[in-house]
């Protein structure tokens, strides 16, 4: 039970402590490396390899632009948005201390505002850590719009918080959620929840499953998903 705790744990606390760093934006990356003893960071490095060179990617909630500046040093350019201004802040000035504006845009929105977004604009979609945070609705939302401005052949990467596959996993998974997510609401008044099954969504969503990670007790996944040369 121990060993298995452990794992969970791991995940969880790491999606704890971002929704409480996220009010301090400064210090967001810095701390977050800290708690998760480098996991967090460790996701984004999966996701790279993912993502062709020289593509024009989509990130979903992209934050403090830790991710938009691995990705945009693989060749990338990347399209960004997020809820959060103080965030958004940082991620440019990230980018301007390095004179990367031209490879960067980024905006203040929410996966709702993805219906304005042009079709058949981008070569990847990337998401790391966010999907949890969003409803039922608003996750199938995003990925409906994330495959309409995807153009024939294009990929998505997700990194985040699953439901394990197993009964023994799942009863894990829920007895160490419960004290933690309460902790959660308490200092940032929102939750996340583990998606039940991403494959299939992304499958409703027109994507063909290339590759599916998992890792963390089988609570964490990282899925590529592919859409049709031609369509």
């Amino acid at each position: 039970m121990f060993h298995y705790q452990q794992k969970f744990e791991g995940a969880m606390l790491s999606c704890i402590f971002m929704k409480i760093l996220e009010g301090r934006p400064r210090s967001y990356d810095r701390r977050m490396d800290k708690i998760s003893r480098g996991q967090v960071k460790r996701v984004k490095e999966m996701v790279i390899p993912e993502v062709s060179e020289g593509a024009q990617v989509l990130e979903i909630g992209c934050g403090t632009g830790e991710l938009a500046e691995m990705l945009i040093a693989r060749g990338a350019t990347v399209t960004g948005f997020d809820s959060s201004r103080e965030m958004l802040d940082v991620a440019r000035n990230r980018i301007a201390a390095k004179g990367l504006e031209d490879k960067l845009d980024i905006q203040q929105m929410g996966v709702e505002a993805m219906d304005g977004l042009q079709a058949s604009s981008f070569d990847a979609v990337v998401s790391t850590l966010v999907l949890t945070e969003l409803s039922d609705d608003e996750r199938r939302f995003a990925l409906k719009h994330s495959s309409r401005v995807l153009r024939p052949g294009g990929v998505i990467i997700i990194a985040d918080e699953v439901v394990p596959r197993k009964v023994i996993q799942r009863l894990f998974q829920t007895l160490v959620r419960i004290p933690m997510l309460a902790l959660t609401y308490l200092v940032s008044h929102t939750s996340t929840h583990p998606i039940e099954d991403l494959p299939a969504e992304l499958k409703t969503a027109g994507f063909t499953i290339k590759k599916e990670i998992r890792s963390q007790g089988d609570s964490f996944a990282l899925i590529v998903g592919s859409l049709p040369e031609n369509q």
